[in-house]
Protein backbone atom coordinates (compact mmCIF):
# COMPACT_ATOMS: atom_id res chain seq x y z
CA UNK A 1 0.00 0.00 0.00
CA UNK A 2 1.36 3.22 -1.03
CA UNK A 3 -0.58 6.90 0.17
CA UNK A 4 0.79 10.33 -1.03
CA UNK A 5 -0.52 13.22 0.68
CA UNK A 6 0.38 16.83 -0.41
CA UNK A 7 0.98 19.64 3.01
CA UNK A 8 -1.48 22.50 2.85
CA UNK A 9 0.47 26.06 2.98
CA UNK A 10 3.30 26.76 4.45
CA UNK A 11 4.44 23.55 3.44
CA UNK A 12 3.78 22.92 0.31
CA UNK A 13 6.27 25.45 -0.99
CA UNK A 14 9.53 23.27 0.33
CA UNK A 15 7.64 19.93 0.48
CA UNK A 16 6.53 18.25 -2.48
CA UNK A 17 4.64 15.55 -0.67
CA UNK A 18 4.02 12.82 2.61
CA UNK A 19 4.21 9.53 1.55
CA UNK A 20 3.30 5.96 3.81
CA UNK A 21 4.57 2.69 2.15
CA UNK A 22 3.24 -0.64 4.23
CA UNK A 23 4.51 -3.84 3.46
CA UNK A 24 2.64 -6.67 4.51
CA UNK A 25 5.66 -9.17 3.75
CA UNK A 26 9.46 -9.13 3.70
CA UNK A 27 10.91 -8.24 0.23
CA UNK A 28 13.96 -10.06 -0.71
CA UNK A 29 15.10 -7.93 -3.19
CA UNK A 30 17.26 -5.31 -3.60
CA UNK A 31 17.36 -1.79 -5.03
CA UNK A 32 19.23 0.70 -6.65
CA UNK A 33 17.88 4.09 -5.63
CA UNK A 34 18.18 6.41 -8.80
CA UNK A 35 18.94 10.22 -8.15
CA UNK A 36 16.17 12.54 -8.36
CA UNK A 37 18.11 15.58 -7.21
CA UNK A 38 16.28 16.10 -4.18
CA UNK A 39 16.83 15.52 -0.44
CA UNK A 40 13.96 13.01 1.47
CA UNK A 41 13.53 12.47 5.10
CA UNK A 42 12.41 8.85 5.94
CA UNK A 43 11.28 6.87 9.21
CA UNK A 44 10.61 3.63 9.89
CA UNK A 45 7.46 2.25 11.81
CA UNK A 46 9.21 -0.89 12.64
CA UNK A 47 11.85 -2.26 14.92
CA UNK A 48 13.98 -4.03 11.88
CA UNK A 49 16.83 -2.04 10.34
CA UNK A 50 17.09 -0.73 6.41
CA UNK A 51 20.47 -1.17 4.28
CA UNK A 52 21.93 0.67 2.29
CA UNK A 53 25.61 0.87 0.70
CA UNK A 54 27.58 2.93 -1.57
CA UNK A 55 28.18 1.26 -5.02
CA UNK A 56 31.70 1.46 -4.98
CA UNK A 57 31.91 -0.06 -1.05
CA UNK A 58 32.40 -3.49 -2.31
CA UNK A 59 28.68 -3.95 -1.30
CA UNK A 60 29.53 -2.67 2.56
CA UNK A 61 26.81 -2.59 4.04
CA UNK A 62 25.72 0.10 6.43
CA UNK A 63 21.79 0.13 8.13
CA UNK A 64 19.52 3.16 9.56
CA UNK A 65 16.90 2.41 12.31
CA UNK A 66 13.73 4.97 13.08
CA UNK A 67 14.63 7.85 11.03
CA UNK A 68 16.80 9.18 8.02
CA UNK A 69 17.80 11.64 5.72
CA UNK A 70 18.87 11.01 2.18
CA UNK A 71 21.04 13.71 0.97
CA UNK A 72 20.30 15.05 -2.64
CA UNK A 73 22.65 11.62 -4.44
CA UNK A 74 24.61 12.52 -7.68
CA UNK A 75 24.06 9.01 -8.55
CA UNK A 76 22.64 5.52 -6.95
CA UNK A 77 23.15 4.10 -4.01
CA UNK A 78 22.23 0.44 -2.79
CA UNK A 79 19.25 -0.65 -0.71
CA UNK A 80 18.63 -3.65 0.73
CA UNK A 81 15.85 -6.26 1.20
CA UNK A 82 12.84 -4.56 2.97
CA UNK A 83 11.60 -6.34 6.03
CA UNK A 84 7.96 -6.02 6.49
CA UNK A 85 5.95 -2.91 7.81
CA UNK A 86 5.67 0.88 8.19
CA UNK A 87 7.49 3.74 6.51
CA UNK A 88 7.00 7.06 6.04
CA UNK A 89 8.13 9.58 3.92
CA UNK A 90 9.12 13.42 3.08
CA UNK A 91 10.00 14.37 -0.51
CA UNK A 92 11.45 17.65 -0.69
CA UNK A 93 11.53 20.18 -3.35
CA UNK A 94 14.71 21.31 -4.90
CA UNK A 95 16.16 24.08 -3.05
CA UNK A 96 14.07 23.35 0.36
CA UNK A 97 14.85 21.20 2.47
CA UNK A 98 17.34 22.77 4.46
CA UNK A 99 14.93 25.51 5.64
CA UNK A 100 12.87 22.75 7.55
CA UNK A 101 15.84 19.96 8.03
CA UNK A 102 18.01 22.94 9.35
CA UNK A 103 21.25 21.15 7.51
CA UNK A 104 23.15 22.45 4.74
CA UNK A 105 22.06 20.76 1.17
CA UNK A 106 25.53 20.90 0.57
CA UNK A 107 26.95 19.25 3.36
CA UNK A 108 24.55 16.12 2.88
CA UNK A 109 25.21 15.70 -1.18
CA UNK A 110 25.31 12.56 -1.36
CA UNK A 111 24.71 11.23 3.03
CA UNK A 112 22.39 9.39 4.30
CA UNK A 113 22.39 10.90 8.25
CA UNK A 114 20.43 9.66 11.27
CA UNK A 115 17.16 12.00 12.09
CA UNK A 116 18.51 11.56 15.97
CA UNK A 117 22.27 12.94 14.58
CA UNK A 118 20.59 15.57 12.74
CA UNK A 119 17.52 16.74 15.01
CA UNK A 120 18.51 14.60 18.27
CA UNK A 121 15.95 13.82 21.55
CA UNK A 122 13.20 15.97 19.20
CA UNK A 123 14.05 13.32 16.24
CA UNK A 124 13.50 10.32 18.74
CA UNK A 125 10.03 12.28 20.08
CA UNK A 126 8.85 12.75 16.23
CA UNK A 127 9.64 8.85 15.66
CA UNK A 128 7.73 7.83 18.73
CA UNK A 129 5.03 10.18 18.12
CA UNK A 130 4.73 9.08 14.66
CA UNK A 131 5.16 5.11 15.32
CA UNK A 132 2.08 5.27 17.88
CA UNK A 133 -0.58 6.59 15.16
CA UNK A 134 -2.61 3.79 13.82
CA UNK A 135 -3.69 5.56 11.01
CA UNK A 136 -2.11 7.64 7.46
CA UNK A 137 -4.05 10.21 8.22
CA UNK A 138 -3.23 10.92 11.80
CA UNK A 139 0.81 9.89 10.34
CA UNK A 140 0.44 12.75 8.36
CA UNK A 141 -0.52 15.17 11.36
CA UNK A 142 1.87 14.69 13.38
CA UNK A 143 4.55 14.88 10.38
CA UNK A 144 2.94 18.62 9.66
CA UNK A 145 2.41 19.60 13.05
CA UNK A 146 6.64 18.68 13.52
CA UNK A 147 7.84 20.32 10.06
CA UNK A 148 5.58 23.35 10.27
CA UNK A 149 7.31 23.68 13.83
CA UNK A 150 10.59 23.05 12.29
CA UNK A 151 10.64 26.10 9.00
CA UNK A 152 12.75 28.69 8.93
CA UNK A 153 11.21 32.32 7.88
CA UNK A 154 11.14 33.54 4.98
CA UNK A 155 10.29 30.24 2.87
CA UNK A 156 12.37 32.16 -0.15
CA UNK A 157 14.88 30.46 -2.53
CA UNK A 158 17.85 33.32 -3.83
CA UNK A 159 16.14 34.41 -7.19
CA UNK A 160 18.88 33.53 -8.93
CA UNK A 161 18.61 29.76 -7.65
CA UNK A 162 14.78 30.10 -8.45
CA UNK A 163 14.90 30.87 -11.81
CA UNK A 164 17.77 28.40 -12.86
CA UNK A 165 15.35 25.75 -10.94
CA UNK A 166 12.11 26.92 -12.76
CA UNK A 167 10.77 25.33 -16.01
CA UNK A 168 11.11 26.86 -19.44
CA UNK A 169 7.79 27.57 -21.45
CA UNK A 170 8.08 24.57 -23.38
CA UNK A 171 8.38 22.21 -19.74
CA UNK A 172 11.93 21.53 -20.03
CA UNK A 173 14.61 23.42 -17.73
CA UNK A 174 17.42 24.75 -19.34
CA UNK A 175 20.53 22.22 -19.60
CA UNK A 176 23.17 25.17 -20.21
CA UNK A 177 24.83 26.30 -16.75
CA UNK A 178 25.71 29.22 -18.78
CA UNK A 179 22.12 30.80 -19.70
CA UNK A 180 21.00 30.49 -15.67
CA UNK A 181 24.46 31.92 -14.72
CA UNK A 182 24.73 35.27 -17.67
CA UNK A 183 20.48 35.50 -16.65
CA UNK A 184 21.37 35.73 -12.90
CA UNK A 185 24.28 38.35 -13.45
CA UNK A 186 26.26 36.48 -11.09
CA UNK A 187 30.14 35.33 -11.99
CA UNK A 188 30.07 31.59 -13.00
CA UNK A 189 32.01 30.81 -9.60
CA UNK A 190 29.52 32.80 -7.49
CA UNK A 191 26.52 31.09 -9.09
CA UNK A 192 27.67 27.62 -8.52
CA UNK A 193 27.93 28.46 -5.15
CA UNK A 194 24.62 30.20 -4.64
CA UNK A 195 23.22 26.94 -6.56
CA UNK A 196 24.95 23.98 -4.58
CA UNK A 197 24.61 25.72 -0.95
CA UNK A 198 20.64 25.59 -1.63
CA UNK A 199 20.31 22.41 -3.93
CA UNK A 200 23.27 20.02 -2.62
CA UNK A 201 24.37 19.22 -6.49
CA UNK A 202 26.20 21.31 -9.34
CA UNK A 203 23.94 22.88 -11.24
CA UNK A 204 25.64 20.80 -14.53
CA UNK A 205 25.17 17.68 -12.80
CA UNK A 206 21.63 18.82 -10.87
CA UNK A 207 20.47 19.46 -14.84
CA UNK A 208 21.94 15.72 -16.02
CA UNK A 209 19.88 14.05 -12.85
CA UNK A 210 16.70 16.10 -13.94
CA UNK A 211 17.23 14.86 -18.06
CA UNK A 212 17.83 11.15 -16.52
CA UNK A 213 14.68 11.42 -14.51
CA UNK A 214 12.56 12.17 -17.45
CA UNK A 215 13.99 9.53 -18.90
CA UNK A 216 13.45 7.18 -16.55
CA UNK A 217 9.68 8.62 -16.44
CA UNK A 218 9.55 7.60 -19.93
CA UNK A 219 10.83 4.59 -19.85
CA UNK A 220 8.82 2.92 -16.50
CA UNK A 221 5.43 3.61 -18.72
CA UNK A 222 6.82 1.23 -20.86
CA UNK A 223 5.98 1.05 -24.60
CA UNK A 224 8.57 3.60 -25.23
CA UNK A 225 11.48 3.10 -27.91
CA UNK A 226 14.97 4.36 -26.41
CA UNK A 227 15.37 6.51 -29.55
CA UNK A 228 12.32 8.20 -28.66
CA UNK A 229 13.19 8.94 -24.97
CA UNK A 230 16.34 10.02 -25.97
CA UNK A 231 14.86 12.86 -27.45
CA UNK A 232 12.31 13.51 -25.56
CA UNK A 233 14.38 13.90 -22.92
CA UNK A 234 16.80 16.02 -24.42
CA UNK A 235 19.86 13.87 -24.79
CA UNK A 236 21.46 14.18 -28.49
CA UNK A 237 20.90 10.45 -29.00
CA UNK A 238 20.43 7.00 -27.94
CA UNK A 239 23.81 6.40 -27.14
CA UNK A 240 23.94 9.61 -24.86
CA UNK A 241 21.33 8.39 -23.69
CA UNK A 242 22.85 4.86 -22.76
CA UNK A 243 26.19 6.44 -21.14
CA UNK A 244 24.29 8.68 -18.56
CA UNK A 245 21.79 5.24 -17.64
CA UNK A 246 24.95 3.64 -17.11
CA UNK A 247 26.18 6.42 -15.05
CA UNK A 248 23.92 7.40 -12.95
CA UNK A 249 21.40 3.89 -12.66
CA UNK A 250 24.51 1.44 -12.89
CA UNK A 251 22.72 -0.52 -15.63
CA UNK A 252 21.76 -0.19 -19.21
CA UNK A 253 18.26 1.23 -20.09
CA UNK A 254 17.44 -2.35 -21.52
CA UNK A 255 18.51 -3.86 -17.88
CA UNK A 256 16.63 -1.58 -15.83
CA UNK A 257 13.42 -2.77 -14.10
CA UNK A 258 11.17 -0.35 -12.21
CA UNK A 259 9.83 -1.30 -8.93
CA UNK A 260 6.20 -0.01 -10.19
CA UNK A 261 5.47 2.14 -13.10
CA UNK A 262 4.99 5.52 -10.93
CA UNK A 263 8.10 4.21 -8.57
CA UNK A 264 10.68 4.71 -11.58
CA UNK A 265 13.39 6.28 -8.86
CA UNK A 266 13.85 1.77 -7.73
CA UNK A 267 15.35 0.01 -9.96
CA UNK A 268 14.53 -3.76 -8.69
CA UNK A 269 17.94 -5.71 -8.91
CA UNK A 270 19.23 -8.82 -7.19
CA UNK A 271 22.55 -8.58 -5.32
CA UNK A 272 24.68 -11.03 -3.83
CA UNK A 273 25.31 -10.29 -0.27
Amino acid sequence: MLVRHRPAAPLDAAIECLWLSRRDEHSPDCEHMLPSGTAQLVMTLHDSPIQWAHPKSGASWQSWTRGVVHGPQGSYYLAGPKPKGTVVGVSFRPGMASVILGASMQELQDSHVSLEELWGCRGIDLHERVAAASEPAAVFRWLEQELIARIRRPLLIHPAVAYALQANPSGVQPHRVIDAQRHSGYSPRHFIELFRSAVGLAPKHYYRVQRFSRALKLIARGNARLADVAAASGYSDQAHLSREFRELAGVAPSAYRPRASDSEHHHVVAVTR
